[in-house]
């Protein structure tokens, strides 16, 4: 019977032999590269609301604001692959608003859901959305104001479209 021995030089020689196939196998697959229409899903897209005085939920409490400050018009802008959303509005006292986003292919709506009563004075807040890590693309992104009338909970708004506008991240 002959014996098999295995020196030093022999298993290195092996473990080259046996390493330079892995690494052979690995450099013939295909590179992975993502599609030029990369899909839009949500999931990828990160989703960022501020929303700073009155109009404030996040601490579930009344908030006061400097009110009748000067209200800025709504801008949608692209810096790098983020879509910054805002406007500065005067409103009414006693009015809560959150911030959601429906994204579906190249339309991304966002919304500002307003609740609460309503009360009989002024307030100011800042709005803001920013979407971030989106795909490079054209898309047209929409901005609606919905929710529920002031003074009753259970009438809900007509949903009206504040700003539209095609933008393109490249």
């Amino acid at each position: 019977m002959t014996k098999i021995s295995l020196t030093r030089q022999g298993l290195i020689f092996a473990m080259i032999v046996i390493g330079m196939g892995f690494f052979g196998i690995y450099s013939w697959r295909k590179p992975s590269t993502k599609p030029e229409n990369y899909p839009t899903d949500s999931k990828v897209i990160t989703f960022l609301p501020i929303v700073k005085g009155c109009a404030e939920t996040d601490k579930n409490q009344v908030t006061k604001s400097f009110s009748n400050r000067v209200e800025q018009p709504p801008t949608i802008k692209v810096v790098d692959n983020q879509i910054i959303y805002s406007r500065k509005i005067n409103h009414l006292c006693c009015r809560k608003v959150k911030l959601d986003k429906q994204i579906q292919n190249s339309t991304i709506n966002i919304y500002e859901i307003w609740s609460g009563i309503g009360c009989k004075c002024i307030c100011f807040s800042d709005i803001k959305a920013t979407l971030g890590n989106v795909p490079k693309g054209t898309y047209k992104v929409n901005i609606y104001e919905k929710g529920t009338e002031p003074g009753d909970s259970n009438t809900p708004m007509n949903q009206k479209l504040i700003i539209s506008q095609q933008i393109s991240i490249e």
